[in-house]
């Protein structure tokens, strides 16, 4: 994993201790953590724990849409996995060139104590090998709680977080 990869998932760890994001069905969608501050050293800590990101113990195999939402802009996605790889095509609009864009990227499946991780890389024009200039690429992290409530966030290469909804397609 390269660095710009490990800074992206320590974000996304971060975020979904920081936000606590819950998929759109869940209560407090995004609720903060309280913040809290020691007066002896001036420093704030907060109630989450930031994750290690480790190999996979067991492969992901299936398909998911995704939608998720950065900056007003809604992304739709269609994830399948085979393994411990994946794809993941986003289409979204771009206001850049005032149409529908769609992004083709490889997922590969980690793993942290907060869940299931997908890191992206090499986002692409859909059904091209040509980088796209500015689109991030996407990390995902999923985990099913002991109710049995399902978290998933995303934090792209940006550092853009949002919640995300699934529906698992086959």
């Amino acid at each position: 994993m390269n660095l710009k990869q490990a800074t992206s998932v320590l974000v996304l760890v971060v975020g979904i201790g920081v936000f606590d994001i819950k998929s759109v069905g869940a209560k407090n969608a995004s609720t903060k953590a309280p913040l809290t501050t020691d007066s002896t050293q001036n420093t704030a800590s907060s109630s989450f724990t930031i994750a290690q990101i480790t190999e996979a113990s067991y492969p992901l195999y299936g398909s998911w849409k995704l939608t998720f939402s950065v900056n007003g802009t809604v992304y739709k996605g269609y994830l399948i996995m085979k393994g411990y790889y994946g794809a993941l095509r986003v289409s979204y609009f771009d206001p850049n060139v005032r149409k529908k864009t769609t992004i083709d990227q490889t997922m590969k499946l980690m793993s942290s104590s907060r869940g299931l991780v997908l890191l992206g890389y090499n986002p692409v024009y859909a059904g091209t090998s040509i980088s796209h200039p500015s689109y991030a690429a996407d990390n995902f992290v999923f985990a099913v709680q002991p109710d049995g409530s399902l978290v998933a966030a995303t934090c792209d290469d940006e550092k853009r977080c949002s919640s995300v909804d699934m529906e698992f397609l086959k």
